[in-house]
C-alpha cells in the first residue's frame, strides 16, 4: 500500500501561507504547494493538473515533487536556498546587507559575525532577531537567522564553497 507522503496545499492554506511571506514582500506563489515532511513545502509549477499528481502518487508512490520553497514554522517561514532564486523579485524587506568579509564566511557556512555599527542599525529598525535573506554586492546569497549579534547560517552543506 502507498503511503500519502505528499499533501497538497490548497487556496484558504495557501492564502495564510502568502501572508507569512509578506514577511519578505512576497505577494504571489506562481506554484502549487505541496507539503512534503515535516514543515517543507515545495512548489510545483509543472504541467500536471492536482487531480493527475494526485493519481501518479497513489499509484506509484510520489515521494516528492517540485522546488522546495520554505520551511513553515508556526510563527514565520524560512525561505530556502532555491527560493530566494525562484522569488527574488519580491522579496523586498527583511534583507541584510553584507559585506564582502562577512559573505566569504557566510558562504563557507559560518555564523557571520555583526559589528558594533551593524548592530545598531538593526536596533534602531526594532529589527533584533528572525530569519533575514543575506545579500553581498546586489545578490542575494542565502538566508540566516538574526541572533543576539551574529547571523547563524542556513546554508545548505551541499552548496558551501570549501
Amino acid at each position: 500500500m502507498v503511503q500519502d507522503n505528499l499533501r497538497f496545499i490548497f487556496k484558504n492554506d495557501k492564502d495564510k501561507i502568502i501572508e507569512k511571506l509578506g514577511y519578505y514582500g512576497i505577494k504571489k506563489l506562481p506554484y502549487l504547494l505541496v507539503e512534503s515532511g515535516k514543515e517543507k513545502i515545495r512548489g510545483y509549477s509543472g504541467s500536471l493538473a492536482k487531480e493527475e499528481l494526485i493519481n501518479i502518487q497513489k499509484e506509484i508512490g510520489i515521494e516528492l515533487i517540485g522546488l522546495y520553497l520554505f520551511h513553515n514554522y508556526e510563527d514565520n517561514m524560512r525561505l530556502s536556498f532555491d527560493a530566494i532564486y525562484a522569488l527574488k523579485d519580491q522579496i523586498t524587506q527583511n534583507i541584510i546587507e553584507i559585506d564582502d568579509k562577512q559573505a566569504e564566511e557566510f558562504i563557507k557556512g559560518r555564523d557571520v559575525l555583526l559589528t558594533k555599527k551593524d548592530e545598531e542599525d538593526f536596533k534602531q529598525k526594532n529589527e533584533l532577531k528572525g530569519f533575514k535573506v543575506i545579500k553581498n554586492k546586489g545578490d542575494l546569497i542565502g538566508v540566516g537567522k538574526l541572533i543576539e549579534g551574529r547571523i547563524a547560517n542556513y546554508m545548505p552543506k551541499e552548496r558551501r564553497l570549501r
